[in-house]
Order: structure tokens, then sequence, then C-alpha cells
């Protein structure tokens, strides 16, 4: 009888140490951040190079633009709108291409918003191969780990860690105000309308742009990024 006991005590004690054991592998993991490399990697059938350009070719540009749907890409506004003597005009010709093709596939401007900065353009070629973003729309704070992935300076699509700076900031720029995430974080041209993604490749806003000093220079290492629950928002609206 008492061997019984002792034998029930074992057994209770083992499962006791197996269910903490459990859970500690389950917390752990929780908050593990993904491995950066593992993140560029996953992003690349999601995040493109975009092209647009003018009828007469006059006026071409580079950025970037993210799925957000089976055949839906989000990208800047000013991706997709020039500027001519005062007037903003759409592009004409609109173009993306993945980081493993040599060749743009065309695609079609559905809408845009220039106060909120943002583009959504339709993809009908059903031989690609790609992917949407998954989104995490929680709550972000500061200090959290971020990452860019974009077209910096039309050289391909390349990725930049940095952490967020402040969750959420009305900033002045382009003679609208602009609700936006602000990072400590590197971003060229090219980078606009790339995506944001946490510590676990989960996108959380779309990058935008940076500001300039009082002599006009560029101020690098601090971006700004449109929040994904604007950009649902907006694309759920249309």
């Amino acid at each position: 009888m008492k061997n019984k006991f002792v034998l029930i005590g074992f057994s209770s004690l083992f499962l006791v140490l197996t269910i903490a054991m459990v859970y500690l592998i389950i917390v752990v993991n929780k908050d593990k951040e993904v491995d950066s490399a593992d993140i560029f990697k996953n992003s690349l059938k999601s995040v493109v190079e975009l092209k647009a350009s003018s009828s007469d070719d006059n006026y071409v540009t580079y950025g970037t633009a993210v799925f957000i749907d089976e055949n839906t890409l989000v990208t800047n506004a000013h991706m997709v709108t020039y500027k001519q003597s005062g007037v903003y005009n759409e592009y004409t010709k609109i173009e993306i291409r993945f980081s493993f093709e040599a060749d743009y596939r065309q695609v079609f401007l559905m809408n845009y918003d220039l106060n909120k900065d943002l583009a959504f353009i339709k993809f009908n070629d059903t031989t690609a191969n790609y992917k949407a973003c998954t989104f995490n729309d929680k709550k972000i704070h500061s200090g959290d780990i971020v990452y860019a992935v974009g077209n910096g300076m039309n050289h391909g699509i390349g990725i930049t860690k940095g952490l967020v700076s402040l969750p959420l900031v009305n900033i002045e720029y382009d003679n609208y105000i602009k609700e936006v995430i602000q990072c400590d974080l590197i971003i060229n041209d090219g980078n606009s309308g790339g995506a944001l993604l946490d510590k676990n490749g989960k996108l959380i806003g779309i990058t935008t742009f940076r500001l300039k000093d009082n002599s006009g220079n560029v101020i690098y290492g601090i971006a700004y990024c449109i929040p994904i629950s604007i950009v649902l928002g907006y694309y759920n609206s249309l």
C-alpha cells in the first residue's frame, strides 16, 4: 500500500512538472521574436516593387506596394499621382515587380485619397506566386521592434530594423495633418508604400514619409507610417 501511494505521488508530481514545462514553453515562444532573415524571406511574396509612369513617360516614379488580399495591393497616393502646374494627375501606367522576377506586371488603380496618402490597386494576374500579408491591428507601444520592407532607392526589396518611437502622433505634412506611427527607422526614396512589420512579421502599417529640417535636408532615422487600422478602415469603406 505504501508503494502504491509513493507511485501516485510521483505520478502527480510528474504531471504537475509536465504542465508547468508546457506552460513555460508557450509563454516563452509567445513573445519570442522571429528571426529578421525569416521575416524578410516571408515578406518577398507580399511586398513588391512599384513603377508608375505618365503616358508620355515624362513623369516616372518608383516605390513599393503590399498585398492586403488575394488581388489587391496598397501603396501611397503620392505613388500613383504626380503634380503638374499645381494640378494632381494620375499616372496612366502602373506596374509591379516581384523581387524574384525580372519583368514588371501591370496593375490597375482602384481608388486613392491624397489626404490619407493611400491608394489601392488591383492585380488580376493569376500566374504570379504571391500571398497577402497577415495583419496585426492590436495596440502597439513605444519600444516595439519593427521592420520596414520596401524598394529603397529603387535598388530592390530590402529590409531595415528599428523601434516604435511614438505609437500614434499627428504630423503636418504636405498641407495635411497625418495620423501616423513614428519610428526610429531608416527608410529611403522608394520605401514609400512599403510594409511596416512587427517582430513577428505581421503588417502594422504602411511606410509613408520622412521630414526635412529648416534647410530642406531630409532627416534620416525617423520614419512615419500609416497605421494598419487606418489602411483597413479606408479599404473597407470602398
